[in-house]
């Protein structure tokens, strides 16, 4: 079946960074020139992938009313986890696109390397294509090795962190940038073992638990793990299996800029929010995989750049893909 991605905006380097997409995925790319022609194409194709142009807020609000009026917002035609935001501003300070019911991915345009992080995002494209499942090895080089851990004890987790770290120093990757994953993974682990443990109703069993709480996890508890490294991206995945994370709490957190104000975390508080807003905010890629009630994936990626001033200013993106 032919593959098709729809283009929503006026910047000319879009196109760019798109053709470099379509190209990885083997799909063509067509742009639309406005949102009453746009709505039209979303009626009559299926296409893998939506690109919207949200520098104006405005812009998108007209899309959502169009396809409001003619397809309905619910419509088969319409899923978030195929719709993509882009714009010039970072996630924070465009905070209005997290209210949208179309949200589901966001960029920052890169300002160089456009065919690269083109071809890079493309492979977001073919991982949000299969809606059953989520897997780390989309994301890296064929034949890459991506390990994998269990962890079924609390404690487990700064050994498991402390892997991370040993593993990235090994590879040759800077100490300071190690450090600031592995710190990552800390928080992406601790959310897995304390924040989305949740009874047959939905209430949280340990989000109000101190943080160094030692307990065995079992069962439904346990976390799992995968690490990779294709000698130019780093991977990193952790699985829960409650699919219990809230979109809306998830989307006010991580656009969140925490940077603007006097903000700080007790002593064992969980859940606080400031964990994955610095996580996106200091480095790479954050995908969110939720499959509602039986699985919550959440994907660290990192270009594994030799200085750390390039690490930071890395090309970016945010995904929350939510399934029933």
């Amino acid at each position: 079946m032919k593959k098709e991605i729809l283009l929503l905006s006026h910047h000319p380097d879009d196109p760019t960074f798109l053709a470099e997409v379509a190209l990885k995925v083997g799909a063509e790319l067509i742009v639309a020139p406005n949102v009453d022609r746009a709505v039209d194409l979303i009626s009559e194709f299926q296409f893998i992938a939506i690109f919207v142009d949200v520098d104006n807020v405005s812009n998108l609000r007209n899309l959502e009313n169009e396809l409001q009026k003619r397809l309905g917002l619910f419509s088969n035609q319409i899923q978030p986890n195929r719709i993509h935001f882009v714009s010039d501003r970072e996630l924070s300070e465009n905070r209005d696109v997290t209210l949208s019911p179309l949200f589901g991915s966001y960029y920052q345009r890169p300002k160089q390397d456009l065919e690269q992080n083109g071809g890079f995002y493309g492979r977001q494209v073919l991982a949000s294509e299969n809606v059953t499942t989520h897997r780390l090895s989309y994301y890296l080089a064929q034949e890459t090795k991506i390990q994998k851990l269990l962890l079924n004890h609390t404690h487990l987790k700064q050994e498991a962190v402390e892997a991370v770290r040993q593993y990235l120093i090994s590879a040759k990757i800077p100490a300071r940038i190690s450090n600031i994953i592995a710190n990552s993974v800390d928080e992406i682990l601790m959310n897995a073992m304390f924040d989305a443990p949740c009874d047959a109703f939905g209430k949280t069993i340990y989000s109000a638990t101190e943080r160094n709480d030692d307990r065995i996890l079992k069962g439904q508890e346990v976390v799992e793990m995968n690490i990779g490294f294709d000698g130019f991206y780093v991977g990193i995945s952790v699985a829960d299996f409650f699919g219990s994370i809230d979109r809306k709490r998830l989307l006010n957190h991580i656009s969140a800029n925490y940077r603007d104000r006097d903000y700080t975390i007790r002593a064992g508080q969980a859940g606080a929010g400031l964990g994955i807003a610095t996580i996106f905010n200091t480095g790479g890629s954050l995908i969110y995989h939720c499959e509602s009630k039986a699985k919550t994936e959440v994907t660290l990626l990192y270009r594994a750049f030799p200085s750390y001033r390039q690490f930071k200013s890395q090309f970016k993106f945010f995904s929350a893909q939510f399934y029933d």
